[in-house]
């Protein structure tokens, strides 16, 4: 009886034990991920699979083809700049704006250069002004050596006249 008893332990002990879960979780994901994978290379390597790619790939260039279509008529009937006009326009204004700088520093050198001619012609000015007074001078005081020679001469001319 008592081997009896034990047998029966051990039965129960059997029907009572519970599976892992967690195992048997692995094993059914990891026969799915093989049988999917299976399958997915079959469809994959498959002409049908190859067709459909090439139906889409068809259908997404005939798609991108009439939209493009579309988008010109669109801009030809409603005159919208591209971003290639924009880009030109903003490549002129660049240029424009290179010139107009390149222009201001020509005036800028052009301005300097003359205000330069007109202070070395002020001092020129200047100096013939004050070369003109210094003759000027030496031109009175001719006149009065002249003034008093004459006077002398005078006197002198006098005094032969009227002994």
């Amino acid at each position: 009886m008592s081997e009896d008893k034990k047998n029966t332990r051990i039965d129960y002990e059997d029907l009572i034990k519970v599976p892992d879960l967690l195992e048997l979780w692995k094993k059914v994901y990891f026969k799915t991920e093989e049988t999917c994978a299976g399958i997915s290379k079959e469809f994959v390597a498959s002409k049908t699979f190859i067709d459909m790619l090439d139906q889409a790939r068809e259908q997404y260039l005939s798609y991108h083809k009439l939209s493009e279509q579309f988008l010109d008529q669109y801009y030809d009937n409603n005159p919208v700049p591209s971003k290639k006009d924009i880009a030109r326009i903003a490549e002129l204004v660049i240029a424009l704006e290179d010139k107009v700088d390149n222009l201001d520093i020509q005036i800028m050198d052009n301005v300097n250069i003359m205000a330069k001619s007109l202070i070395k012609l002020v001092d020129f000015q200047q100096a013939s002004r004050d070369e003109t007074l210094q003759f000027l001078q030496e031109v009175r005081s001719l006149n009065e050596k002249l003034d008093y020679i004459e006077a002398k001469l005078e006197s002198v001319s006098q005094r032969i006249c009227n002994p």
